[in-house]
């Protein structure tokens, strides 16, 4: 079975002020948590960024393929870094982190492996009820139906999933998907520990 990981590293992190993805947690970037999570599974990385930060990232000296937006969904959202990664690599299945997720782990990404199963075209977990469609893993056929949402002027990951056969996946613990939009979380779950 052939997994490619998908980093989402394209946003503008406007209520960040910085972008997010070169924020630190204990002196490491938050990419490298997202990355370091995937590599176990996966036989290719992935990281969809925009243009102002493909330059940041390819200083890195980062061993994945950086890309951007494929032209006609330029600046669409998560579902367009989605589908331009799927649209360049041909797998079977895709498994989705953002970069603003830094207390994500690979047993949450192995929890998710386990229900891969030609039964379902997405899995999606489910965390104090809330669904984390952009930490989860598509079916490559999930393509078309996110490419016929594009098409439509949608930018809803939820929309893709209502046209999917999804398995839903409880996990109680909920810090690894803690999402860091601002300075105020930051600071609410990293602190000052980097200053």
């Amino acid at each position: 079975m052939k997994l490619i990981g998908i980093v989402l590293a394209g946003g503008k992190s406007r209520r960040f002020g910085s972008p997010k993805a070169f924020a630190s947690k204990d002196n490491k970037a938050f990419y490298t948590y997202s990355i370091n999570a995937l590599k176990p599974y996966i036989s290719r990385l992935v990281i969809v960024t925009n243009p102002e930060l493909e330059t940041n990232f390819t200083s890195e000296n980062i061993t994945s393929d950086i890309i951007q937006d494929v032209n006609e969904y330029t600046g669409q959202g998560p579902l367009a870094g989605i589908y331009s990664a799927m649209d360049r690599y041909v797998g079977e299945w895709y498994i989705v982190l953002p970069i603003d997720v830094p207390f994500i782990e690979s047993s949450v990404i192995e929890r998710l492996i386990e229900q891969i199963s030609p039964e379902v075209d997405a899995i999606v977990p489910v965390v104090a009820g809330k669904l984390q469609p952009l930490i989860s893993i598509y079916q490559f056929n999930v393509k078309q139906i996110i490419q016929e949402q594009l098409d439509s002027g949608s930018r809803s990951v939820k929309s893709v999933l209502d046209n999917c056969r999804v398995k839903y996946v409880a996990i109680d613990e909920a810090e690894p998907f803690v999402n860091i939009n601002s300075q105020l979380d930051y600071e609410h779950y990293i602190g000052k520990q980097n200053e």
